[in-house]
């Protein structure tokens, strides 16, 4: 039985990962499987400042100027990023330096805590824009999806950027991974309306995802296909698309 729903609208989007900048890029991923192509060159991060972009990880870089390219010229009045891992591959680089002898450096330190994308958008844009770092594990999108509806509840004129973003794990924690994937953002700008409705209801299931739901939920921004139903550790996410 569903517990609840939300509704919403995708004002337009986009999506980064190596080897795949355009929407077109991505229909190919697509139709090959989701399958990376063989050359997955980074892509650009010519809207980060050079001073600050040398400072910052692959994975913040692909979450910021996945936001900045959505933000450009458009007013947003609400900003949600979302990743389950967050920066674990600087965090463990960290504690290895550490455990090692070494000092922390002050700079890697400052940047390898949950909200450092968030952080780093604020100073590069310059916008007096509400911002919120959200972990949820697998259920990161939904759950910033949920966020974003529980906003424009109450600012229904207002316009809302989603950016999800992730990494595999670092190669100590591999063995805990079952997703095959490179990093990568989904960026969505929502706003009131009924495009979507997302809906869901507690499963008892011991679900493996092949893929962050963010790259999965593209099929229903690439394509024509109107549900799509992911199973999460112990939720079902119920989408449809008019």
């Amino acid at each position: 039985m569903e517990h609840s729903a939300i509704r919403y609208s995708v004002k337009e989007w986009g999506a980064l990962s190596p080897g795949l900048f355009e929407k077109s890029a991505w229909q190919i991923w697509l139709q090959n499987n989701k399958k990376w192509p063989a050359k997955c060159a980074p892509p650009a991060s010519d809207l980060i400042p050079s001073m600050i972009r040398r400072r910052m990880s692959s994975l913040s870089k692909l979450a910021v100027q996945m936001s900045l390219v959505l933000c450009q010229n458009k007013a947003i009045d609400y900003i949600i990023f979302a990743s389950r891992h967050g920066e674990l591959t600087r965090t463990t680089k960290l504690l290895d330096d550490i455990m090692q002898g070494e000092d922390a450096s002050p700079i890697a330190f400052s940047q390898a805590v949950h909200n450092t994308a968030s952080g780093l958008f604020t100073m590069i844009s310059q916008r007096a824009i509400p911002v919120c770092s959200l972990a949820s594990g697998h259920d990161s999108l939904p759950c910033a999806l949920i966020e974003a509806s529980a906003y424009l509840a109450d600012n229904i004129y207002d316009k809302v950027l989603i950016v999800d973003f992730d990494e595999p794990l670092p190669v100590f924690y591999q063995g805990y991974e079952t997703q095959d994937y490179l990093g990568y953002a989904v960026g969505l700008i929502i706003e009131s309306g009924d495009q979507y409705q997302l809906s869901w209801e507690k499963n008892k299931l011991d679900c493996r995802l092949e893929l962050p739901i963010a790259l999965e939920f593209l099929s229903l921004l690439l394509t024509k296909q109107k549900r799509l139903t992911i199973e999460s550790d112990n939720k079902s996410w119920h989408w449809n698309k008019k």
